[in-house]
């Protein structure tokens, strides 16, 4: 008789607030009707809250945002299930918005935040919207933006989607920072023109966050679980704009964990 198959990892975000935004997707799986390759695309797994809430309260407190949260559009690049796109509505946000191009994830997103939106428990400051979209072509919000990846896909589409963050800030002036989670291809964005690196260190998960990361991972063996991610924040500055500053930089011990997407 075979083994009873094990029932997958629940993150304890979706089993307080009945959202579907865990388990790790394949690559090989998101790449299906996307018109992408396969080796461009990382896989599927939502960011664990506590990196995305260490990374927001140090931008807002340690590194001089240029425009007020209230001001500020929070775009979640890779949207994956939208699990970032929640967590970040819990800050005052001018806006959360989410561009996944898997179609069936987006479907998820979708779900995940009309869940969320009649959730007493979501405690939501910022409105949502979520776009099925390429977010190498889809619009950049005019307004100021923090944009958020969580390593959602490899160099050859990172490439071009810095280059179209170049050609909408060519248009709008508006200020823009990036925070990279699970910063795969950091040596990128710390060489590139257009872009200075202002904060970089390893971000720790809480005892929770790190019981679930481990219990998922287990379910396969192309990744590792460390209990933080390594990430990188990032100012455009235009071309011509670096100062060659770094404002905080943690001590790094780099242990790799495979490519990861998220949200």
């Amino acid at each position: 008789m075979p083994p009873k198959k094990k029932a997958p990892a629940i993150h304890p975000f979706d089993t307080l607030h009945g959202t579907d935004t865990s388990g790790l997707i394949p690559g090989r799986t998101i790449v299906k009707g996307t018109g992408a390759k396969v080796e461009e695309l990382t896989a599927y797994y939502g960011v664990a809250p506590s990196i995305l809430s260490g990374l927001l309260d140090r931008w807002l407190r340690d590194l001089q945002p240029q425009a007020a949260i209230e001001q500020t559009v929070f775009l979640d690049v890779g949207a994956g299930k939208g699990r970032a796109c929640l967590l970040a509505s819990q800050y005052p946000f001018l806006r959360v918005e989410g561009v996944e191009l898997n179609g069936p994830l987006a479907d998820v997103a979708r779900a995940n935040m009309a869940l969320w939106a009649d959730d007493p428990e979501a405690n939501a400051l910022a409105p949502i919207e979520l776009h099925h979209a390429d977010a190498t072509v889809h619009p950049v919000p005019a307004e100021a933006t923090l944009a958020f990846l969580f390593h959602p896909f490899e160099l050859p589409i990172l490439r071009r989607f810095l280059r179209h963050i170049e050609a909408s800030r060519t248009e709008h002036a508006a200020a823009l920072d990036l925070i990279y989670a699970n910063a795969e291809h950091d040596s990128l964005l710390d060489h590139h023109g257009a872009f200075e690196r202002i904060w970089m260190g390893r971000v720790p998960m809480t005892p929770e966050d790190h019981v679930a990361d481990l219990a998922a991972i287990a379910e396969q063996k192309e990744y590792g679980s460390t209990g933080d991610e390594l990430c990188a924040i990032y100012r455009y500055v235009g071309r011509g704009g670096k100062t060659g500053g770094i404002v905080e930089q943690q001590g790094l011990k780099l242990v790799g964990r495979g490519s990861k997407k998220g949200s």
